[in-house]
């Protein structure tokens, strides 16, 4: 019997993915995905270390859409982050 794509065995089909974005008048445009959710964390890091105040930068898990059209489906958000206006450090808030 050939594995169905429907149902619990749908997870052996659909990688995990994250997406991450920052936000922020001097990082705008940066943005990603990747299969590895640490990695996903760390660009968020990596990101947030030299902005300035008031950017933010989250990660969420997604999904490949159905639709055909290359799109992601949210699935919700893993952490987010921001850098503190009153001591430069980066806040993570999840």
């Amino acid at each position: 019997m050939s594995p169905s794509r429907s149902g619990v065995d749908r997870a052996r089909w659909a990688p995990e993915l994250y997406a991450w974005d920052i936000d922020g008048d001097d990082e705008h445009g940066q943005a990603g995905v990747t299969d590895d959710r640490g990695r996903a964390i760390d660009h968020v890091k990596d990101a947030l270390a030299d902005a300035s105040p008031g950017t933010s930068g989250e990660v969420r898990r997604v999904a490949l859409s159905g639709s055909g059209r290359g799109c992601y489906v949210d699935l919700g958000t893993e952490a987010t982050a921001h850098v503190d206006a009153g001591t430069n450090a980066v806040v993570w808030t999840r």
